[in-house]
């Protein structure tokens, strides 16, 4: 006998659309104005609710901003998950970068990127919620390159976690140069980062009289 499923609480689904629904008006609000410019009236505006509706959902702009990065961030594990089963981490740590800067690239995801950068370094609350999601990447990446190591195809030497802040450092640098340059397109900087992750992640070559034992 089969096990039924659970019947979710219609009002429970109603909840999460709406919930759906002022979270996609407040990126559309952001990638426009701006965080620091926008104001719940214009959020309430665009989702085409009354203050008081959406302050039942969120009761503030931080609110807001924190489901935004708590969103994107359900998705980190399985989006880096193949990080830890790869039979080259190097090559795989290429692919999830490619993926995140293509993601990123995208009209209505790029404005977000500085514009939660730029919140998280005026705004102590917006950095706490910023930088929790970016240790979960962090923790990811490092045990990938951890892993890496212990394959010999990442330099032993290197320090993980601060092999994993460069990466994520360079990774992120690439995605505004994209924002802040309209002429840059990724296609003309991937062999560049490319080949600067391989050289630096690269195992030290093995002297020549150890090399010819």
């Amino acid at each position: 006998m089969n096990e039924l499923s659970p019947i979710r609480d219609p009002r429970a689904n109603r909840a999460e659309e709406q919930r759906r629904r002022i979270l996609d008006a407040a990126i559309r609000c952001f990638a426009r104005g701006g965080f620091h410019a926008t104001g719940m009236q214009a959020v309430c505006a665009e989702a085409g609710m009354s203050p008081g509706a959406l302050y039942r959902y969120f009761p503030s702009k931080e609110a807001i901003i924190e489901a935004i990065v708590e969103r994107d961030r359900a998705d980190i594990p399985a989006q880096l998950e193949p990080l830890l089963h790869a039979e080259n981490v190097v090559d795989a740590l290429i692919a999830s970068a490619r993926a995140f800067l293509v993601g990123n690239l995208r009209p209505e995801s790029l404005p977000m990127f500085l514009e939660l950068s730029a919140e998280a370094a005026r705004n102590e609350a917006v950095r706490g919620i910023v930088m929790r999601c970016d240790e979960e990447v962090g923790d990811i990446v490092a045990r990938a390159v951890q892993r890496g190591m212990a394959m010999g195809q990442i330099d032993p030497t290197l320090d993980a976690r601060e092999a994993t802040r460069f990466l994520m450092a360079l990774t992120d640098g690439v995605l505004t140069r994209l924002l802040l340059e309209p002429a840059a397109e990724l296609e003309g900087l991937m062999p560049m980062y490319e080949r600067s992750v391989r050289r630096f992640l690269a195992p030290e070559p093995a002297p020549a009289a150890e090399a010819a034992r």
